[in-house]
């Protein structure tokens, strides 16, 4: 889908739920569509990423017309838990309440998978985000007690490849970092 696409759907979403009289909820966008509907990047998508915030069956209707669509779990994925503070609403739907998780919060997402288009992502993300902000998003999720010890060594292991990847000097974290994936073993 294209960004306009992208907006449509949304947009069709929020009339359907006035039209069945569905209260206004909370959605929390990530991932590829996150990234193109916030302006962080230009590129197609096939998906909506949407974190988990546990809907009521009553939405099924509404959230259908974002199909396909993943809801996201962020007890199994890398996405700290402050994620809220930093999100952005989106301001063309008055009765839903649409944001777009912060540059620096998907960056934090997408360390989880790094595929390919992931690391893509970062590289044209990264010059407008703040690194030190990043650096504690990357904290908070390390010290995150429910996140699965399995997760937070995939998660290290990409940090560090984004790191030299892209020539961001944070030696000294990321030599924390190994430390802390050697304690995990």
């Amino acid at each position: 889908m294209l960004k306009n696409d992208l907006f449509s759907a949304l947009s069709d979403m929020e009339i359907m739920s006035q039209v069945f009289n569905i209260e206004p909820f909370e959605i929390y966008l990530l991932g590829g569509s996150g990234c193109v509907l916030a302006g962080y990047i230009q590129r197609a998508t096939r998906d909506f990423d949407i974190i988990d915030l546990e809907y009521k069956s009553q939405l099924g209707r509404v959230l259908k017309l974002l199909e396909p669509y993943d809801m996201i779990d962020i007890q199994l994925a890398v996405i700290p838990e402050s994620y809220k503070k930093r999100a952005i609403r989106l301001d063309n739907y008055k009765y839903l309440h649409i944001f777009v998780l912060s540059r620096e919060d998907i960056i934090i997402s997408k360390l989880g998978r790094y595929n390919e288009r992931d690391a893509d992502d970062i590289k044209i993300m990264l010059p407008d985000s703040d690194i030190n902000v990043i650096l504690n998003l990357s904290d908070e999720v390390l010290n995150n007690s429910d996140l699965y010890v399995k997760i937070k060594k995939a998660f290290i292991k990409n940090f560090i490849s984004m790191t030299k990847e892209c020539d961001i000097d944070v030696q000294n974290y990321v030599q924390q970092l190994e430390k802390l994936c050697r304690i995990l073993q």
